[in-house]
């Protein structure tokens, strides 16, 4: 994976050169820029070339990685200096000073504190006020020096303190502030002991001594403090890399010297480079089971008919042949959505147990959930199923013993409830009832196999009468396997629709292997070998997480940033918006499964197919570009052996306490699964570290989670964790993505509050989520902006103040918690306007540890988008604030109530955007409204609106209208509206779906 490596070590160039964080010279400076003038045309060579450059990609990847981790142990030398680096003259002053003072403060306190200490002083020149101000000194004295033993080999932590020990310019400073302080407690002493002695307060005063000056030659004792090491061994290795890439360079040049004029020509035209504006996405039309209408019905019908017994319906068959997407299908279908009262998806896998089935069916049906403290999760399930229509579909099934450890979970009430598994296995798929009949799915004939390819090709346009022939010869390749069909079309996508390019992928697929399972492997391949070299990396990290994972596109663009996949933007561009651009191009070459999508369309999650992932894995070992042990049991001995020199690894949690923290490691990348109370004790030992994923599991509280703050080259950090958050985040001075999430385990009965302060000290940070409340340092002036921050929750509510809002400018998503504080803090969040380039808040202002929500004055940016607000007390001309905003699209109301009244009586000319409405626990009881309130609405979804006696019939008319939703506990008023709605419209025609699963 020689093109990774390059745009790695490209974007680390970039950074090392233009970073005000540690000193460069000369020399360094032109050495890494004579290495960067070598990389950028092995990038540009390996888009041109890519069949040439295969002799060449694994000294490349290694040559590129070598001279990465030499940069980055430069930046951390320069960072970073151990104690017995320090002059002797330094330490022996650290040292001694600290304990001669300890010891008059101590002694102070022992003679002084009950006789000078009783009340407050008011003048700082008394005694009373000196001794005051001594030991406030002294607290914060130490404070500094629990922060120091915790950042003790951070050698930059002098430049780049939290704001609270700003005072201490430098070490020396710190020492002489300390002799200053001995000085002023003999000072003291000697005035206190005056005073005993029944001296005058006259004369007790006049003889005392002012509070020290700061110390006035702060700047010459810092010319003092050792100039910064940097050993000449790394400018040796870099030489030695430097060499070994002007080899690789002379071959570059033959090989593009001795390329015809006609292999040059069709390098920029290879199908291996960068998408056709005309390639076709799949999503844009409705999903189609060509070659599987017969199942669909025959499911459907089993689904929606006879008998009203509790039926398990298998769908069986071979990997990729489409069972999912035929049981998706039909659990999407209207009459499907209408029939069942509850539906409910849980994908099994290979790798499952009773807990994680019935947690993955509790959090579909949390809605629903009201099971006491102390009910099992099974009892949860089975109640919520209860007296139900329901229908559960139990994904990817690969034992008998998943169906035994759920089963009794699923109530039989007569009610014509349903259970759909699908299945690799045929032994799997008759195991509930051997008497039931299967479904069980065959390879597509010839036509169907031609029908498909055509269908994702062209959608629903006409195959040119010249690529008939060639197609059909692609889609016999495929032998009757819809994936590899999809697969290769989606490859058929991205090239000139003329008979040249396509008798090219033919002659490939033709040539795969002979026998089944190999030729199905090969051409799977062949769609990564054309992938173009910018989206391999990208491709091939997504098996990092476990298998049938949904996996969250945000995340999966902030992990693909951090690892440097994403080349710098050449414009205006973001990072996320390059890394968007890459999953949709994956996703139009049907490479990866779409889930879900976000009401702009752009995609919210997806998933690989088992084969798909499984192909990753394998190229992904075979280029070493990262190491799965994810799916293994591993012993000691093995994963250590198997993890030297690997650059990352997805492990199971378990594999954490193998890590060890004695060797500096390669390792640049963990990701963990599966839940587990882990350690992070090999911190020490991967000080290259730039992505750390422990979730889901839990971390236990030790003095390793501290020495994170010692990782300097740390981009993404997610972990779940409860304790003391550390103090010095702030010099994780890379850091992109900060996830702190609550702990799994139920420590707790209560809720543990939890505060991190931010600093202003981290410039990439681009991402925080803290399950607790977010405060911010106070800026001043000087203080520079958060320009990359584009994610924050949860903030509190008072540091959403103009000083801080205008320090981070570009942010895009905001969630505020208002649950703590008073109703005069309420005129803070009058200052949002200033987030020019807010587009999603949500603002919570709910009852912690029984707290009443509070009445909050909002004034709300113009490019908004997205709003939730929740738990709010707002009043009804609030609603009208809120429907002003121009770009609204997604307004979501959730336990609001209205301090003047329960009716809503919206205004012509309000929502001019809004697609998306959602009401949920509201105490709003009538809703008056017309369609032209509402000109662009979508999808109206009601939860659990208890009070509400009916919806509008004028919603009906909204001619935009797809969805109206209805859940939870509503009136009957309420659901014989929507009835009605839903008779209405299909009298007109319209095409409006209903969904009510809501109970009286």
């Amino acid at each position: 994976m020689a093109y990774a490596a390059l745009v790695s070590l490209t974007n680390t160039i970039d950074q090392f050169l233009n970073s005000n964080l540690h000193s460069i010279s000369v020399e360094e400076k032109q050495q890494i820029t004579s290495l960067l003038e070598y990389v950028t045309p092995f990038q540009d060579f390996l888009d041109k070339f890519p069949d040439k450059f295969k002799i060449l990609e694994e000294r490349m990847r290694k040559v590129a990685n070598e001279a990465e981790d030499i940069l980055e142990y430069l930046v951390l030398e320069k960072v970073f200096l151990s104690s017995d680096e320090e002059p002797e003259s330094h330490k022996l002053d650290w040292g001694t000073v600290i304990k001669d003072t300890s010891l008059k403060y101590k002694k102070m306190l022992k003679e002084c504190g009950q006789d000078f200490l009783g009340d407050e002083a008011t003048d700082n020149n008394s005694l009373k006020g000196r001794i005051r101000n001594i030991v406030i000194e002294g607290q914060k004295i130490n404070s500094f020096l629990k922060w120091e033993r915790n950042h003790i080999r951070f050698r930059d932590k002098w430049r780049f303190l939290p704001a609270e020990f700003a005072m201490f310019k430098s070490r020396l400073h710190f020492i002489n502030h300390l002799k200053k302080m001995g000085s002023e407690i003999d000072s003291i002493m000697a005035e206190a002991t005056a005073v005993k002695n029944n001296k005058s307060d006259k004369a007790a005063s006049s003889s005392g001594l002012a509070p020290p000056d700061r110390v006035s030659d702060d700047e010459k004792q810092e010319e003092e403090e050792t100039e910064y090491y940097r050993s000449s061994k790394h400018e040796l290795q870099m030489e030695r890399v430097m060499g070994e890439i002007a080899l690789i360079a002379a071959q570059v040049k033959e090989i593009k010297d001795s390329s015809s004029s006609k292999d040059v020509e069709r390098g920029g035209d290879d199908i291996s480079a960068a998408p056709s504006s005309s390639s076709t996405d799949p999503s844009i039309h409705k999903d189609s089971m060509v070659g599987f209408e017969d199942y669909v019905l025959d499911v459907k019908d089993r689904l929606c008919g006879e008998p009203s017994r509790l039926q398990v319906i298998p769908i069986c068959g071979m990997g990729g042949i489409g069972k999912t997407t035929l049981a998706r299908n039909v659990y999407d279908d209207p009459l499907t959505v209408g029939h069942f009262v509850i539906r409910v998806w849980v994908t099994i896998s290979q790798d499952y147990s009773a807990q994680r089935i019935l947690s993955s069916l509790l959090e579909s049906l949390k809605e629903y959930n009201t099971g006491r403290l102390g009910q099992s999760d099974d009892e949860k399930v089975h109640k919520i199923l209860m007296g139900r229509r329901y229908l559960v579909v139990m994904d990817d099934m690969w034992s008998g013993e998943a169906w035994d450890l759920v089963r009794r979970v699923f109530p039989d009430d007569g009610n014509g409830s349903r259970v759909v598994l699908t299945t690799r296995l045929f032994e799997v798929a008759s195991y509930p009832d051997p008497s039931n009949r299967l479904h069980e799915i065959s390879l597509l004939n010839a036509e169907q196999s031609w029908n498909l390819l055509k269908h994702k090709v062209f959608a629903d346009e006409e195959c040119p009468s010249n690529l008939e022939t060639i197609g059909e010869e692609i889609a016999t390749s495929c032998k009757g396997l819809p994936l590899a069909i999809v697969v290769i079309a989606g490859l058929l996508s991205t090239v000139s629709k003329n008979p040249s390019s396509w008798q090219e992928i033919a002659e490939k697929v033709k040539s795969a292997k002979t026998t089944e399972h190999d030729q199905i492997e090969e051409i799977l391949s062949l769609s990564y070998v054309e992938l173009p070299q910018y989206l391999r990396p990208c491709f091939l990290y997504m098996a990092t997480f476990p298998e049938d994972d949904e996996i969250h596109a945000k995340k999966l663009i902030r992990l693909w940033v951090a690892e440097g996949f994403v080349k710098y933007p050449s414009n205006s561009e973001s990072f996320e918006k390059v890394g968007e651009e890459c999953l949709d191009e994956l996703m139009k070459r049907n490479l990866v499964l779409v889930k879900k999508r976000k009401s702009d369309n752009r995609i919210k999650s997806c998933s690989l197919h088992d084969l798909m992932r499984d192909l990753c894995i394998r190229k992904a070992h075979e280029s070493q570009f990262f190491l799965n042990l994810m799916d293994k049991n591993v012993e000691k001995e093995h994963f250590e052996e198997r993890i030297k020199n690997q650059r990352r690894v997805s492990l199971d949690s378990s594999h954490l306490r193998y890590l060890s923290d004695d060797d500096d490691s390669t390792i640049h990348s963990i990701r963990c699964s599966k839940y587990r109370l882990v350690k992070l004790n090999f911190v020490k030992g991967v000080r290259l570290l730039r992505v750390l994923d422990t979730v889901p599991a839990d971390v236990e509280s030790s003095p390793s989670v501290h020495q994170l703050c010692e990782l300097f080259h740390l981009r993404y950090l997610s972990i779940k964790y409860m304790e003391s958050i550390p103090t010095g985040l702030s010099m994780l001075k890379n850091l992109q993505t900060l996830i702190i999430d609550r702990e799994r385990r139920e420590k707790f009965l209560v809720g543990v509050v939890c505060n991190l302060v931010l600093g202003w000290d981290t410039p990439q940070l681009r991402h925080v989520h803290f399950h607790g409340t977010i405060f911010f340092e106070d800026p001043n002036e000087t203080t520079l902006s958060l320009e990359s921050l584009q994610t924050l929750s949860h903030v509190s509510h008072s540091s959403c103040t103009k000083r801080i809002l205008k320090k981070i400018p570009n942010l895009k998503k905001l969630k505020i918690d208002c649950s703590w504080g008073h109703h005069e803090d309420a005129a803070c969040l009058n200052d949002l306007v200033h987030l020019h380039q807010l587009e999603n808040l949500e603002v919570y202002a709910g009852g912690k540890f029984g707290s009443r929500p509070k009445h909050y004055k909002i004034s709300y940016p113009s490019m908004l988008k997205k709003l939730s607000l929740i738990d709010l007390s707002l009043p009804w001309s609030h609603m009208i604030v809120v429907g002003s905003l121009p770009n609204l699209q997604v307004l979501k109301l959730k336990s609001c109530t209205w301090v003047d009244g329960d009716t809503w009586e919206t205004i012509e000319g309000a929502f001019p955007a809004l697609e998306v409405l959602l009401i949920g626990g509201s105490g709003l009881e009538n809703w008056i409204t017309e369609s032209s309130h509402f000109p662009k609405l979508k999808r109206l979804l009601l939860r659990s609106c208890w009070d509400l006696n009916g919806i509008p019939k004028d919603i009906g008319d909204i001619s935009t209208l797809e969805l109206i939703e209805v859940t939870g506990k509503v009136k009957e008023s309420l659901m014989e509206s929507v009835e009605l709605i839903r008779e209405e419209q299909e009298e007109y025609g319209n095409n409006i779906q209903v969904v009510c699963s809501a109970k009286s």
